[in-house]
């Protein structure tokens, strides 16, 4: 097992910057034994054909009082401990805290280094000045935690721009989506069939036929057209996607001063006719179907 902390010019040498895909290099990764037998060329029939697997967990978002740090922390290691291509994003501490000294037990996870600070929504968090959504639980739904949630297209973006396991597809799911699912063999089929599932455009999981019109205010109430614990699909269509959701939270935040829920804005985007092509809509809820059907 290989760890390193590279330099920003070595991360750069290895995975060449492109200002279209990200931010910035990333800061830390894992050498797995996947990625080793994939040099050695053990997998080359069949690595196009998979999806690899983007995740994130970051701390010091919200308040949560029925699921804490460790009850987070203890669902996404049964998500990273499976055996198919994984990145995940974590802040410094928690990696060093709780996934350093273990990293045989992820052999299949490269672990990139992330602060929330990282998110290029905090540029525009001054502008956030008539924040005001109508939820039934706002330790849980604060900035912060909105600004995450908008982030999931970007780290789909920054994964398949370095490409580090050669797949077609990447897939986002929920750290924590455990906890929906309850039952760990059903887990283990539901990850398994997502990362062998590859599609030419954007693969979503919809609560409700997002073809009907929404009723509500979709700037304060949350509405469930799109589940978002997992979205996934072709790099091309992920990037196209990612800008799309980029340049629709700008503008919210400089036309309306406010952001909300992720899936809020997935179905204003697929509102637009330049944007709807891209969606491949299936049904699921919050539980193993959204794994299943996916």
């Amino acid at each position: 097992m290989l760890l390193s902390y590279l330099s920003t010019s070595v991360m750069e040498t290895l995975f060449p910057k492109s200002d279209q895909f990200f931010d910035g290099p990333f800061q830390i990764f894992q050498k797995s034994s996947f990625h080793r037998n994939l040099n050695k060329g053990y997998f080359s029939k069949f690595i196009t054909t998979m999806s690899t697997i983007v995740t994130a967990f970051l701390t010091k978002i919200n308040r949560i009082d029925y699921r804490n740090v460790e009850t987070y922390l203890e669902y996404g290691k049964k998500l990273l401990r499976i055996n198919v291509p994984c990145v995940c994003f974590v802040e410094r501490e928690i990696f060093e805290t709780h996934f350093l000294l273990s990293l045989a037990t992820y052999p299949q996870t490269y672990f990139f280094l992330f602060e929330k600070k990282d998110n290029y929504l905090y540029q525009y968090i001054d502008q956030v000045s008539q924040y005001d959504l109508h939820s039934d639980n706002p330790n849980k739904d604060t900035i912060d935690y909105m600004f995450l949630q908008c982030h999931k297209t970007e780290f789909l973006k920054q994964v398949a721009s370095i490409d580090p396991f050669h797949t077609s597809n990447f897939t986002w799911i929920d750290f924590g989506i455990y906890h929906m699912i309850q039952n760990e063999d059903t887990l283990v089929q539901g990850i398994t069939h997502v990362s062998q599932s590859v599609y030419p455009n954007v693969r979503i999981a919809s609560c409700v036929d997002p073809n009907q019109p929404c009723v509500t205010d979709i700037y304060r109430f949350v509405v469930w057209y799109f589940a978002g614990s997992i979205i996934g699909g072709h790099k091309d269509s992920l990037i196209s996607y990612a800008n799309a959701m980029r340049d629709k939270c700008i503008a919210i935040i400089q036309e309306r001063h406010h952001i909300m829920w992720e899936i809020n804005i997935w179905y204003l985007l697929y509102q637009d006719p330049q944007i709807k092509p891209l969606f491949n809509c299936y049904v699921a809820n919050h539980d193993p179907s959204i794994l299943l059907h996916y």
